[in-house]
Formats: C-alpha cells, sequence, structure tokens
C-alpha cells in the first residue's frame, strides 16, 4: 500500500542558529555561525492579495494532509501558507523541528483549532456553557485541566472499565453478523463509529445510549455527530466577528445545543445514583470538582465530540490494516489464544501480557492516524528549521507525514507491528517526535488510556470470532482532519467457528 509517494531528506541533526554571522577563532579553529533566517524568507506558495491562501485551503479542505504533503515536496521540509481569521500558519515535518515546536509549550499552550470552539461556547452557547472546558485557549482550560488530569490520566481509571467495555466490544462482534451480507461482507465505519459513541457514553454518561442498536438518543448523538463535523472545519478558517451571521454557524449552533441538552439529561441521573466512593470517571470528577460543577457534564461533552470520530476511524483503519494482512491478523490471534484462549474474557492482567494486540494498535495509528495533525500558536518568538517565526504565528505539525517518513520507518508503507516489539529485528530506532498521534505535553489527548482501550478490546473480540479479508483496492490516504479514506473498506468476515 503506497500512502505517500514523496519525501525530503532527514537533516541529521536540527542545528541551533545564532543571530552572527561572525567567524570567531577557538583553539585555532575557525567557527562560523550560521545566521537565523527572517520569517520573510521562508518559502511559500504563491498567494492571492488580501486573501492569500483562503482559495486553495478552502478547495482542498477535505484534503488538507495531501495539500500539505503536495506543498512540502514543491516547497520544502518547512513552509507557511496564509488565511484570513488565522493569519500566517508554519507547516512543519521533520521529528526534530516538532520536538522543537512542543518543548517551546508554556503553561497553557494554544490550540488555534479551539478558538471557534471556545467562541461559540462562550457567546452563542453561554446559556449552556458556564465553563467551555477543555476545547479553549482562555485560563478557564487550564484549571478544568488541572482538576480533570489525574483521574483521567490514570491507567486505572480506564482499566476500570474492561468488563463494560467488553461487553460493547461482543455487542459489536454481534452486530457485524447481523450486518454484513451473504458474502461475509461489510463496511465497517458506520458500526465501529457506534461502538465508540456506545463506550464513551458508557464512561463519561454513565449510561448505555443505544447507538449499535441505532434507537435512541444513541442514533441521534450519532446523526447530530455526523452533520456537525461537516459544518465545523470551514469554521475553523472564518473571523469570528463574521461567523454569527453565517447560516453554517447557526445550524451548528442548534446542532451542539441539542447533543448539549441530550447529554446534560444522561450526565445528571448518572452523577444523581453515585453512591459512597465508586471509581466511576463521573464520581471521580464529581469528588475532584465537587457536584455543582459544571465540569463533569463537558469532560463528557468534549469526549462525545472528538471521541466518536477519532476512536470510530482509528477503528476502521485498524480492522482494514489487519484485514490487509492476515499473516499478522494470525499472529494476534495466536496471541489472544495464548493468554485468554479462543472464547476466554478479558482481564486486566491478560492485556498487560498483551504486547502484539498494543503493537497492532500503534502501526495502524502510525501508518492512518485518524487526524493528519495538530496545532499551536506560538507565544514566544521561536527560531525554527533555521527560520525567525514570531510570537503569534499559527505552526501546524502535519504528522501524517512524519509518521510515514522512510527516514523514521523503514518500508513505511507496511504494516510490521514488530517494530514496535523490544527486542525484534524490525525495531524502529526513529526520534521520538516522528509519531504522536495522541499529541504531546500538557495539551495530550487526555481521553487516549480510554481511547486505546476501546481499540483494543474491539480487536480481541473481533479476531476471536472472526477471520478478516481484504481483498478491494487501496484505501488511499486520509481526506478529512478527522479521516475518511479515498475509498470505501469493504471487509470479509469469516466465522471462526
Amino acid at each position: 500500500m503506497a500512502l505517500r509517494a514523496a519525501y525530503c531528506k532527514q537533516p541529521a541533526a536540527l542545528l541551533v542558529r545564532c543571530q552572527s554571522t561572525a567567524a570567531a577563532p577557538h583553539h585555532g579553529v575557525t567557527q562560523i555561525k550560521e545566521e537565523t533566517k527572517p520569517f520573510s524568507e521562508m518559502p511559500s506558495p504563491p498567494a492571492w492579495p488580501v486573501i492569500g491562501h483562503l482559495p486553495l485551503l478552502m478547495k482542498e479542505q477535505l484534503k488538507l494532509d495531501k495539500l500539505f504533503e503536495r506543498l512540502r515536496v514543491e516547497h520544502g521540509d518547512i513552509y507557511k501558507v496564509y488565511a484570513p481569521g488565522q493569519g500566517d500558519m508554519v507547516v512543519l515535518f521533520k521529528p526534530e523541528d516538532i520536538k522543537t515546536l512542543y518543548g517551546s509549550d508554556g503553561e497553557n499552550p494554544k490550540i488555534p483549532g479551539f478558538d471557534m470552539v471556545g467562541f461559540i461556547r462562550e457567546t452563542s452557547m453561554k446559556d449552556r456553557y458556564t465553563s467551555a472546558g477543555l476545547l479553549n485557549n482562555n485560563k478557564d482550560w487550564y484549571d478544568v485541566r488541572h482538576k480533570v488530569q489525574q483521574d483521567m490520566m490514570r491507567p486505572k481509571s480506564a482499566l476500570y472499565y474492561i468488563d463494560e467495555m467488553e461487553d460493547i466490544a461482543v455487542e459489536l462482534a454481534e452486530k457485524i453478523h447481523h450486518t454484513k451480507d451473504e458474502f461475509g461482507m461489510l463496511e465497517p465505519s458506520s458500526i465501529v463509529h457506534e461502538y465508540a459513541l456506545e463506550a464513551v457514553g458508557s464512561v463519561f454518561m454513565g449510561a448505555r445510549l443505544g447507538a449499535l442498536k441505532g434507537v435512541g438518543d444513541g442514533k441521534k448523538l450519532i446523526e447530530i455527530q455526523g452533520k456537525s463535523m461537516a459544518l465545523l472545519l470551514p469554521l475553523f478558517f472564518t473571523p469570528e466577528w463574521i461567523a454569527p451571521y453565517l447560516p453554517s454557524y447557526k445550524k451548528f449552533v442548534e446542532l451542539q445545543s441539542e447533543s448539549f441538552d441530550i447529554c446534560k439529561k444522561h450526565v445528571d441521573l448518572a452523577i444523581a445514583k453515585i453512591v459512597g466512593t465508586e471509581d466511576t470517571v463521573i464520581a471521580k470528577l464529581v469528588r475532584s470538582c465537587g457536584k455543582d460543577s459544571p465540569i463533569p457534564l463537558i469532560m463528557g461533552i468534549d469526549a462525545l465530540q472528538v471521541g466518536i470520530d477519532t476512536t470510530g476511524s482509528t477503528a476502521s483503519f485498524l480492522l482494514y490494516h489487519l484485514a490487509d494482512n492476515p499473516d499478522k491478523q494470525e499472529l494476534l490471534y495466536q496471541e489472544i489464544c495464548d493468554i485468554i484462549g479462543p472464547d476466554g474474557k478479558m482481564t486486566e492482567s491478560a492485556l498487560g501480557k498483551m504486547k502484539y494486540v498494543k503493537a497492532c494498535q500503534t502501526e495502524s495509528q502510525r501508518m492512518l492516524p485518524a487526524v493528519f495533525g495538530s496545532s499551536r500558536r506560538s507565544d514566544k518568538d521561536l527560531v525554527i528549521h533555521g527560520f525567525s517565526i514570531p510570537k503569534g504565528t499559527t505552526i501546524i505539525r502535519c504528522g501524517s507525514e512524519s509518521q510515514n517518513d522512510p527516514e523514521s520507518f523503514s518500508n513505511p508503507e507496511k504494516f510490521i507491528p514488530e517494530r514496535w516489539l523490544r527486542g525484534c529485528p524490525e525495531r524502529h530506532n526513529a526520534n521520538s517526535f516522528a509519531n504522536i498521534p495522541f499529541g504531546h505535553g500538557a495539551r495530550a489527548c487526555i481521553g487516549q488510556r480510554f481511547a486505546k482501550l476501546e481499540l483494543y478490546l474491539l480487536m480481541v473480540k473481533i479476531v476471536q470470532k472472526y477471520r478478516m479479508f481484504y481483498t478491494g483496492e487501496d484505501v488511499g490516504t486520509l481526506t478529512h482532519m478527522i479521516s475518511i479514506p479515498d475509498k470505501p473498506i469493504n471487509i470479509k468476515f469469516i466465522e471462526r467457528n
């Protein structure tokens, strides 16, 4: 599967550059300090007056990863684009440059994509959002993160749900049985998104929402999420002063208000049922933030908005990679059988031994991440890749490229879970910043432990029940910030028993 066609050579190390070009003697050796290039000299595609690269970005808004890859071939490992509402945006690819970017994070790193979400919550939806939660760039973000960080990132918090997640994964496997056609064929994208919603509801709303059954609030939330995502990306490039007058903005607010009210109903019921010192996520958040705090509800809503599409898309690609590599799938099945048996239940101890399960998930996400990158708005002047970058500039990490760069991962187009196993000859030696699908630092995905658990259990329960085969064309590469493949992923599911 050839996912990417062109890559630039990786420099041996990121050079620290100084302002001076004067030569200075040192023990008889002349050392020349390389000059930092001004921001104005950074490569950039031809632009329109005033509106810059907005027409290009809007034309390619569902294929930004492909656009950035193409521009990399033309302009190199760092370049800039401009759009009204966002200003200058610098695009990075090399792990060394990404490390420099994340190393500059202060206490409150700014994510430009959250500006519009925060604006909506603090203006058009202020009657519902007394706190904007984690999807904003204000001090409120830091306060919320500080209160919920420990409970969300502790491994035990996710593992508490191992039995419940397994039940949901079993329900998914059964739905595949009833949904695949007479030839065993199924395009799994819709049902794995339903699985992701059912898991989010179970953890963060204390309820089974009926998504896999296609009924009730689960069905409604899936519909709302699909419509919302189609509206959100164009709003990222919309100035705040004009956004409230746009029909797409008004429709997005309407959809989000409906979603908020559904979620609030379930979270309120879950809070009312809390008994003693139970270890549910909601109970922990209530103890950390207070029973009258809006944070438990908003954490559930944030998990819903971010988790359904990212985890659902990641799950689709994971099943595709296993189906497209039956030899790896059988190695995975053998590990599962060795540890819990062909019909066994998962336990915390068993999951800890499943190295190949975790390697398959990591390798699939490396090849096809659900979100092609991440971004920061610099809060200080920076020097990256030899260029001065002024404070306030948006900087984009194109992770889908760095994760598939042959300078970091040999044969990056091949699904090789062994590259993540210690002691294997295929073990990679890439820079740790070459593959960070959940982000890094203070803004790393706070729900990543729950997402990984969902993916592990989905994999185990489906592989226990089915052999999967993919005989179609290459699904292509990413076509959206939340991944949609170029072609449908039609997988053949054959029951093992």
